[in-house]
């Protein structure tokens, strides 16, 4: 392959993860340990469409639940030379314009919020099968199987009023460690991930109490096929189980155990420019969310002199 359309059909797409981070913890993200050459900036702008019914805590006297949100997210990334390794930074910065209704003791009520919600910053690694490589080394790569480890943080920068019981930030913090692999045939690439979302508590929620949450588990799976002129498409599919919460010492019956499929569009617009489409929409819930999301995005990449 040339190096000049290594620059205009791989870059982009490689780089196509980045605004795939969610504002909820069940995000969905193929092509997460695909690697990139080292000095590689990435920088988009989207927008995600969210509708659909909300499920609270069958406690709370809170019916026909339902939510329009539109999501414009910032993200920013880098990758680098981690030990001799690829690695990734990135960081989130999401703003939320949410409609929430439902019935509350058989009165209709309705809500607008709109502010920042909680951001996330990643890092991630490859720790097997792809090391650091710089762009003529990096034409010249071609994967097989990789092995790739990431640690998100969601911080407490959103927007949270203790006298309210719906926010847009969490006020607390989420970390979550992850393990991905990667095999590659051809064309063809199969992708799996494990992780898990730990949280802090938050000391200061609604009522004057605090809120706890066990850990949530999320498994990953993808099929992604490259496609001619620089495009690539993704099938995609998660399930998260756990997460309960406690209000006080109180356990909620918010145990959840959901199952999310989608599918995911990547196209390279020239050497420096791409596009994502991306579909998701919950199919079995427990207890949580039956959202489906539909989302946009315009990605600008570049590559700093070694």
């Amino acid at each position: 392959m040339l190096a000049r359309d290594a620059i205009r059909y791989r870059l982009p797409a490689l780089a196509a993860f980045v605004i795939t981070a969610r504002l909820f913890a069940q995000e969905l993200q193929p092509r997460a340990y695909v690697p990139v050459p080292v000095g590689l900036g990435f920088f988009s702008i989207s927008y995600s469409h969210n509708a659909g019914g909300l499920l609270f805590d069958p406690s709370l006297p809170v019916e026909n639940g339902h939510v329009n949100a539109g999501v414009p997210q910032l993200a920013f990334g880098k990758s680098l030379n981690a030990f001799g390794r690829t690695g990734q930074v990135l960081a989130v910065l999401p703003y939320v314009v949410a409609d929430l209704s439902g019935t509350v003791a058989g009165a209709e009520q309705s809500r607008h919020r709109s502010g920042l919600a909680d951001s996330l910053f990643r890092f991630s690694m490859n720790i097997y099968g792809a090391p650091a490589m710089h762009f003529h080394e990096f034409v010249k790569y071609r994967p097989k199987t990789i092995v790739g480890a990431s640690i998100s943080v969601v911080a407490p920068t959103g927007q949270y009023d203790r006298n309210v019981l719906i926010n847009l930030g969490s006020n607390k913090w989420g970390v979550k460690p992850e393990i991905g692999v990667s095999r590659f045939f051809g064309k063809w690439d199969i992708e799996g991930a494990f992780g898990v979302w730990l949280y802090t508590k938050n000391s200061d929620f609604y009522g004057r109490t605090f809120r706890t949450q066990d850990p949530l588990g999320a498994v990953q799976a993808h099929i992604v096929r490259e496609i001619p002129h620089g495009m690539w498409v993704a099938f995609d599919a998660t399930f998260y189980t756990g997460g309960r919460s406690y209000l006080g010492n109180i356990a909620k019956a918010d145990y959840q155990g959901n199952t999310r499929f989608g599918a995911t569009v990547g196209i390279a617009l020239n050497r420096r420019q791409a596009l994502r489409f991306a579909y998701f929409k919950g199919v079995t819930a427990r207890i949580g969310s039956e959202i489906s999301s539909i989302s946009v995005a315009y990605q600008v990449i570049w590559q700093s002199p070694r």
